[in-house]
C-alpha cells in the first residue's frame, strides 16, 4: 500500500514531502506525491472564449511536464492530475493507506482557500489524515499523544497510535479529558455526585488504560483547548485523535478534531471510527 502525500507548492510544501520521506520508509509505505492542476477555470475560460482554447492547453502541458520533474527530483513516485483538487485527491485517497496533508495557518481567508480539501477528505472518513504544519514535518517523533475516551473512534485512534510508536520507536500516552458534573467530557461509567475529582480521574485512567492497552493520563478541563494544551504541555510530536465523520451534525468531525484543526500547532493524525490496519 502507499503513503499519498497531497502537494501543492505552497508553504506546507517541504514539510509535506518531508513527512512523507520518513514516514514511507518506517511504517513501510510507499511513498506517492500528488499534485492536482485546478483547470477547470481554465477550461471554462477556453469554452467562453475560443481563441484562447489552444494556448491554454499548451500551458497546462507545460505545466504538467514541468511539476512532475520537479516533484519526481525527490526520487519519489509521483503524479500529476487535473481537476477539481478535493475531489481528485479524494479519489486517490481511497487505494492509500494514509493521507499527509498540509496544516494551513490560522488566517480566514487562507483557510477558506486552502483548507477545503482536509476538511472533504475528514468528512468522507475513508482513511487516516496526517495533517502537518508549514515547518514542522513528522520525521523522528518521540512522544505521540492521543485523545481518549470510551468511544470506538477513540479506539481506532489508540490502536493507530500504537502502531505508529511501535514503528517510530517513539512513546505514546493517551490523554483523557474530565468535564465537571455534567458536562461534556464527563466520564458515562462514574457517579459524578459520589466521587470527589481525584477518585474520578484514577477511576478513568485505570479504566481507559485497561480498555485501550496504554497508559492514560486523566486531568480536569472544561473546554476542548484544554486537550491541545495538555500535549503542548507534555512536548508531544505527534498528536492523534478519533473522528466521528459524519456520525454528528454539529460536530460532525467531533468537538476535539475541530478545535485541533482550528487552533491546533502540532502534527494532527485525524484516525476514522472505521479506520483499518
Amino acid at each position: 500500500m502507499r503513503l499519498l502525500a497531497a502537494v501543492d507548492f505552497g508553504a506546507t510544501h517541504g514539510s509535506v514531502v518531508a513527512t512523507a520521506e520518513a514516514l514511507g520508509e518506517a511504517l513501510g509505505l510507499e511513498p506517492f506525491l500528488l499534485h492536482v492542476i485546478p483547470d477547470p477555470y481554465f477550461q471554462g475560460l477556453a469554452h467562453h472564449f475560443p481563441d484562447l482554447k489552444e494556448p491554454i492547453q499548451a500551458l497546462l502541458a507545460q505545466v504538467e511536464a514541468r511539476v512532475g520533474a520537479a516533484l519526481r527530483a525527490r526520487g519519489l513516485k509521483a503524479q500529476v492530475l487535473r481537476g477539481l483538487p478535493a475531489f481528485v485527491v479524494g479519489g486517490e485517497a481511497t487505494r492509500a493507506k494514509l493521507v499527509v496533508l498540509g496544516q494551513v495557518g490560522e488566517a480566514p481567508l487562507e483557510r477558506l482557500a486552502r483548507g477545503g480539501m482536509a476538511r472533504y477528505l475528514l468528512h468522507r472518513g475513508e482513511v487516516p489524515v496526517l495533517l502537518v504544519p508549514p515547518h514542522r514535518p513528522l520525521l523522528r517523533p518521540a512522544r505521540i499523544a492521543v485523545g481518549v475516551d470510551e468511544g470506538d473512534a477513540a479506539l481506532a485512534a489508540a490502536r493507530l497510535a500504537q502502531i505508529f510508536g511501535e514503528r517510530l520507536g517513539a512513546e505514546v500516552v493517551g490523554l483523557h479529558l474530565v468535564s465537571g458534573e455534567g458536562g461534556c467530557c464527563y466520564p458515562t461509567y462514574l457517579d459524578p455526585k459520589g466521587l470527589g475529582l481525584a477518585q474520578v480521574l484514577e477511576r478513568a485512567e485505570a479504566f481507559l488504560s485497561e480498555r485501550l492497552g496504554l497508559k492514560v493520563q486523566a486531568f480536569k478541563g472544561e473546554e476542548a483547548l484544554d486537550l491541545l494544551e495538555a500535549a503542548k504541555r507534555l512536548g508531544v510530536d505527534l498528536l492523534v485523535l478519533g473522528s466521528k465523520a459524519k456520525s454528528t451534525w454539529r460536530h460532525r468531525l467531533g468537538q476535539m478534531v475541530e478545535a485541533a484543526l482550528r487552533h491546533g500547532e502540532l502534527p494532527l493524525l485525524v484516525v476514522p471510527e472505521a479506520a483499518c490496519w
